[in-house]
């Protein structure tokens, strides 16, 4: 494809798997594009600065921020982001442009023992840095220790494989190890329709400027429909439930012959109190199926967890 030639700049986080994910997006642009010049930065943004403390402490959008606010400078023409990083809400005059095909959206054990959540011993220690992840580990084994880390995947995988290292297993996301090489470290995958996903989990979001319409025409070309209704979904109930990233609360959609299906998880921040809702409906009433089942699980006492969930999350 041609007639859009020139340079394009693309920003993302400046960890090994954020540029993994620019260069997957810079990729699929150069295949689609033999005439633009594609430049990467890097940013620091205040989650990966800050790293000894709890995201829900710094705010919101905390690993997109830096990002964004470049991108509103015109310092870069594309924001390559995690797509469960980005609020449900974004700065006026930015726009998600296009959501590639989502790499696999599972959470994953990676173990010292190669076995999966229920072959660990009670009492083992399982690394994670997300609420959600938490309280679903504690619904299901409420026998192992849960310690919080931050971090990225490999500054993770190095606290597991230390030798001096108390912990027995991590829960990290399939994506992300599978877009750095590292498959071969998973134990167990876990489905990601009972151990719930996070919201836009292993999309990507290519985000631009609302009146830049050259780039929102290139970013186009890697549109994936299919994934957009999904995380059109999960994204409309994330912004009815309310909450953020760093709240326990899971949603994920599949697509089957035009079917939607939309599973999601609000819990308490140990586990033992869960509201958890599945409903399905025309592919095409993505956003309004997100916003039914928020309203659903919300009647069915989600609210009531809620606000323990915000004030006690760490992620």
């Amino acid at each position: 494809m041609t007639g859009l030639g020139g340079k394009l700049v693309l920003g993302c986080r400046d960890s090994k798997l954020a540029i993994a994910q620019a260069d997957e997006a810079a990729n699929a642009l150069r295949s689609r594009f033999d005439d633009i010049d594609i430049e990467r930065v890097s940013i620091k943004t205040s989650g990966d600065v800050r790293k000894d403390d709890p995201v829900a402490e710094i705010g919101v959008g905390v690993f997109v921020k830096e990002i964004e606010d470049a991108l509103l400078r015109g310092e870069i023409d594309v924001a390559i982001h995690s797509l469960k990083d980005l609020p449900s809400t974004m700065p006026e005059g930015l726009r998600i442009a296009a959501v590639p095909y989502r790499e696999d959206p599972r959470d994953v054990v990676v173990s010292k023992r190669n076995g999966g959540l229920h072959e660990l011993p009670s009492g083992a220690i399982v690394g994670t840095g997300s609420a959600r992840r938490r309280a679903l580990i504690n619904a299901e084994r409420d026998d192992l220790i849960l310690k919080p880390i931050r971090g990225n995947v490999t500054t993770r995988l190095e606290m597991l494989d230390a030798e001096d290292s108390v912990i027995d297993a991590l829960v990290l996301a399939a994506a992300g190890l599978k877009r750095i090489d590292m498959a071969y470290r998973v134990s167990e995958y876990l489905g990601c329709m009972s151990f719930v996903a996070a919201p836009g989990q292993g999309a990507l979001a290519l985000q631009t400027r609302g009146e830049d319409t050259r780039s929102i025409a290139i970013c186009a070309a890697i549109e994936h429909e299919g994934t957009r209704l999904c995380v059109d979904a999960e994204r409309a109930f994330m912004a009815e439930i309310g909450g953020g990233c760093s709240a326990p609360i899971g949603a994920h959609a599949l697509i089957d012959d035009g079917i939607i299906t939309l599973a999601v998880v609000v819990s308490d921040p140990s586990g033992v109190n869960l509201v958890r809702h599945r409903e399905s409906a025309s592919a095409a009433e993505a956003i309004e199926l997100g916003k039914r089942v928020a309203a659903r699980v919300i009647d069915n006492g989600a609210r009531d967890l809620f606000p323990l969930a915000v004030t006690a999350s760490v992620a």
